[in-house]
């Protein structure tokens, strides 16, 4: 049993039980790149200096990293795989060799205005097929040759576009989920229809909807042996209990007050309020307390107590995420961030804490995890895609 996984921002590889670790060597990079630029200013804004000067500017001694690797496929080469990742406002794809890390990752795209998000690759061909984020609301499919660097976008409007699956049938037919984009008379976002499992065929440009439901979302399809799965999310979560919300009300106030306090001390002394404050030269990672997981931002805490009471196994995605057979509606299983389906047909899937294998509907856990949510096997289709050949 063979695939791969990440893990935040580490790239992991699963091998008949063993997990072995990668990091990536871009995001090591461009940390250490950023945290000498602000070692190299950080003089200009601490000290007595720059107190003097009225130069302490509070807010500005850390480096925030928001990083993460959004897709991880293995390639023809067995050595090799490709991921996407973003780091802060950088996004790019690259290939990285598993039997030699003295070998630096080879690019394949960067960008400052696409984000590279999850999808599926033909391991035969190395076509990789992504969704790739414009802007805050919408997101297209697009096609990588990998071993060129060339692609094409293969859909485009005001959607939401993601999680394309090429079909081990024929390389020609990708499916994904589309949520069409809802706006007010101004043109300002409002929300998103129901997500619906739209099958792509890249041979005649035409795109049919397969399934939507009314009241749920159908994210990441997976076509195996004639069957398509898919991940079916509410379209909202129960909210908040509004009695508990209206209890922390006073906390929330000191709490401000608090933080109003430390913000004026430092302006004015450089200084934090607290004893072992901030270390300008050290990065301070966003709030892992919440995680943003296939357009819903999930409150991390409060889930994995929720999921804690059923048992060992649990994980911090909601257990009405369910993933299903889509024709007869079967669940396989709940709390499932995302999965994908090996060749002989076993099921992987996590839960962000945990990574199991489901085959003949008896579901065994592999490995713990810190925040796994994405999975990949490897995938060949019986017939590669066309698109590139002209």
């Amino acid at each position: 049993m063979r695939f791969v996984f990440a893990d935040g921002e580490k790239i992991c590889l699963y091998d008949d039980g063993k997990v072995t670790e990668y990091p990536s060597k871009f995001i090591e990079k461009y940390k250490e790149n950023a945290l000498n630029a602000e070692r190299a200013k950080s003089w200009k804004r601490s000290g007595e200096g720059a107190q003097f000067r009225g130069d302490v500017r509070p807010g500005e001694d850390e480096v925030t990293f928001k990083s993460s690797v959004n897709g991880i496929h293995l390639s023809s080469d067995e050595n090799e795989l490709v991921y996407s990742f973003t780091v802060n406002g950088t996004s790019g794809i690259y290939k990285k060799r598993l039997d030699d890390e003295k070998v630096d990752e080879a690019h394949v795209i960067n960008s400052l205005d696409m984000e590279f998000l999850s999808g599926c690759m033909d391991a035969v061909s190395d076509t990789l097929v992504l969704s790739v984020r414009r802007n805050y609301s919408n997101s297209d499919i697009a096609v990588f040759d990998v071993k060129s660097g060339d692609y094409k976008f293969v859909t485009e409007g005001d959607t939401l576009d993601e999680d394309p699956y090429i079909s081990p049938d024929d390389g020609n037919i990708v499916y994904f989920s589309s949520r069409g984009v809802g706006r007010d008379s101004s043109g300002s976002f409002v929300g998103y229809s129901p997500a619906a499992i739209c099958k792509l065929d890249l041979g005649k440009v035409d795109v049919e909807e397969v399934k939507c439901l009314e009241k749920y979302n159908l994210v990441k399809p997976v076509y195996h042996n004639g069957k398509l799965y898919a991940i079916k999310t509410p379209l909202k979560e129960k909210g908040a209990n509004p009695l508990v919300e209206i209890a922390l009300i006073p906390f929330r106030i000191v709490q401000a007050i608090a933080n109003f306090i430390n913000v004026f001390v430092r302006a004015f002394t450089g200084k934090s309020l607290a004893s072992g404050g901030n270390n300008p030269t050290k990065a301070r990672d966003y709030d892992s307390r919440k995680e943003y997981v296939k357009g819903n931002l999930i409150n991390v805490e409060k889930e994995l107590k929720k999921n804690k009471k059923r048992g060992e196994d649990y994980g911090f995605i909601p257990l009405s995420w369910q993933l299903i057979e889509v024709e007869s509606g079967e669940v396989i299983k709940s709390g499932i961030a995302d999965y994908d389906i090996l060749s002989d047909g076993t099921i992987i899937a996590t839960n962000g804490r945990r990574v199991f294998a489901i085959k003949d509907k008896t579901c065994t856990k592999l490995c713990n995890t810190d925040c796994c949510l994405k999975v990949s096997c490897r995938h060949e289709s019986v017939k590669k895609t066309d698109l590139f050949d002209f």
